[in-house]
């Protein structure tokens, strides 16, 4: 059986050698709702997630993705709110939680302390607790500090014990201002004023910390880290004014300090880091999580709604994901005191037409998720796989890896935009870079190239279009491909985006290809990729090929764009047949093992071509390689 046998392992459980355990994963709140409505995600193989997994997200992420946390948020009475993506209840949370355990990952519970979502601008006190901005600052503290301790005993009962409590959803201005009906921000404070201005209301809101802090630890949970919340990520400056005025208030019994940071309102890393390095110069004792963060997965947003708009930095979409994560892990391992990573919701995917759906989700898109965004509940194809699989190097100690460089303008006309074709017909005349097999694979002609008629996330401008009428008999191999030689030794990773209704055509690079998930909904792309190696300079062809003869009465369609390639020089497998059993020649493995070993000879071996070695004892020899 083929594998892939891997060089370099990342550690991604508890860090030793000093380090402070990490975390890394989601908030994950609205899993079991996407699976109520029946919604399905796919991997990266198109498994059905939902049941290839012994229990779904929960298993592929930590066991695929290499996540090890998830975060659920917590209402008190969530029907009271109209907010459809607010559903979390404490029986909701008590089930969800016990997978999460059970699945023998990290549980992070945000108590919300409210019906409805909270946040800077909202943050009102539960509709069966009674109480008003005027309710003495005892009272409200004295059912903060029973409910919390109520909620956790019951968690705990249920086998949902939490390791983390947020007591408390982005509480920059405090919490608990006031009866939803009444809606009075009077007892909220603001960071850009001073303590002496805001007194009143600050120690207010140290009472109800410390009295939610006081129902953790009365609670089963009582050794759960507790986790305080400021989203002023932007302003350096305010973060630390809330972190010392709480502390002036007389409130510390908190162990980490949780941050939302999302570019679209907090800027450019350099925000960020300015923040931490603040926060970790200033409260050494204190553990940072970026218990929130995103990026858009497509350019469908308003705008006028951002504070910042960084697509410059990182496009807005799926490869913009990748390389925001990229570049905001490289920012929070400069910090030890740094210990978690929180993506929002990465399993937004389904929601219905309109209102009148009963299986409406949420009540529109965040564009921040990894999968396909549908309006009907459905299968959803991952979209963001290079995303979702980059957060767990959070987790790692081990150096960065050589960073992939992008090689595509080396290609030509990856995209598509240097094609010409006939304006009355729509047919190709010219297509600069591309070989096109005409007459084998599609029969009639060239193909059309459209310009700006199939609207999707993953393509722009022009796309290469084709299609074969049913009962055309098409042949095995490349139909649209090209190559470019004199390449230097190394790994390489091209991308397309492809949309086809026929379940048998490939991403191929050299000898490596990736069937492409096929589909009939319109407008649907998968961001595809292959990945293969050189072991030497050569040359590398990419293209779209079938993997067999096609005979088929019906018509297949395709549409691709947007190829991309990647060349790391790392050499980072050896395929090969690894059955025990079997024998190879050690000079088929000797250049590689070179190779990794920087040697011009590996010196612990007795290199006769004609021996034969067990596979076995070449992976040993390339594993103490890898160590050293």
């Amino acid at each position: 059986m083929k594998k892939l046998l891997l060089l370099f392992a990342i550690t991604l459980a508890v860090i030793t050698d000093g380090h402070a355990q990490k975390f890394a994963g989601g908030d994950l709140s609205l899993v079991p709702a996407y699976e109520k409505t029946g919604d399905i995600w796919l991997d990266a193989d198109r498994h059905e997630i939902n049941s290839y997994y012994s229990d779904g997200m929960l298993t592929f992420l930590k066991e695929v993705a290499g996540w090890n946390a998830v975060r659920v948020r917590l209402m008190v009475d969530p029907s009271n709110d109209a907010y459809l993506a607010t559903c979390q209840d404490l029986d909701y949370v008590k089930k969800f939680g016990k997978r999460i355990k059970d699945a023998g990952m990290s549980f992070l519970l945000d108590i919300f302390y409210s019906d409805s979502w909270t946040d800077v601008s909202s943050q009102w006190m539960p509709a069966s607790w009674g109480f008003t901005k005027a309710t003495s600052t005892a009272t409200v503290a004295a059912k903060v500090k029973s409910y919390t301790t109520d909620v956790l005993n019951q968690m705990a009962e249920y086998g949902a014990a939490p390791d983390f409590v947020q007591i408390g959803n982005e509480v920059s201005y405090g919490m608990l201002w006031d009866a939803a009906s009444g809606a009075s921000k009077s007892n909220a404070f603001y960071m850009s004023g001073s303590y002496s201005a805001y007194k009143n209301q600050i120690e207010r809101f140290a009472q109800l910390l410390q009295a939610a802090a006081d129902g953790v630890r009365e609670s089963e949970c009582g050794e759960a880290k507790i986790i305080l919340h400021c989203e002023r990520t932007a302003n350096a400056e305010h973060t630390i004014n809330f972190y010392d005025w709480v502390g002036q208030a007389g409130f510390d019994e908190y162990d980490i300090m949780g941050l939302s940071f999302y570019p679209q309102w907090h800027g450019d890393l350099s925000h960020l880091r300015a923040t931490i390095k603040e926060l970790h110069d200033t409260f050494e004792e204190k553990e940072i999580q970026i218990v929130e963060t995103g990026y858009f997965n497509n350019a469908n947003i308003d705008l006028d709604k951002l504070t910042y708009n960084t697509s410059e930095t990182w496009p807005f979409s799926p490869a913009g994901q990748a390389a925001f994560l990229k570049d905001l892990i490289a920012v929070l391992k400069e910090f030890d005191s740094v210990t978690g990573l929180y993506y929002w919701q990465p399993e937004e995917c389904g929601n219905a037409a309109d209102e009148s759906e009963n299986n409406r989700v949420m009540d529109g898109w965040d564009n921040r998720g990894f999968w396909q965004l549908t309006w009907k509940s459905g299968t959803h194809a991952l979209q963001s796989g290079a995303a979702l699989m980059t957060l767990s190097s959070f987790l790692s100690n081990e150096e960065p890896q050589v960073d992939d460089t992008d090689i595509s303008d080396r290609f030509q006309n990856l995209d598509f935009e240097a094609c010409e074709y006939n304006e009355e017909g729509g047919y190709v005349t010219t297509c600069p870079g591309w070989e096109i097999n005409y007459d084998t694979p599609w029969g009639s002609g060239p193909w059309p190239v459209m310009a700006n008629e199939w609207h999707s996330s993953l393509v722009d401008g022009k796309t290469m279009q084709g299609w074969n009428a049913g009962g055309t008999a098409l042949a095995e191999g490349p139909f649209l491909y090209q190559s470019l030689d004199e390449l230097p030794a190394g790994t390489y990773t091209v991308t397309a985006a492809v949309h086809t209704d026929y379940d048998g055509m490939s991403l191929f690079a050299n000898n490596d290809k990736t069937t492409i998930g096929a589909t009939s909904e319109w407008g649907t792309a998968f961001e595809t990729k292959v990945t293969t190696q050189l072991s030497t300079p050569g040359k590398l062809t990419i293209g779209l090929s079938f993997n067999q003869r096609v005979e088929t009465t019906s018509d297949i369609n395709l549409y691709v764009d947007n190829f991309k390639v990647l060349y790391n020089p790392t050499v980072t497998a050896v395929k090969g047949d690894v059955n025990e059993d079997k024998k190879v020649d050690i000079s088929d493995i000797v250049a590689v093992i070179n190779q990794i070993a920087g040697t011009a000879s590996y010196p612990n071996a007795d290199v006769n071509t004609d021996d034969k070695v067990d596979i076995s004892d070449i992976v040993a020899i390339i594993n103490i390689i890898a160590g050293q």
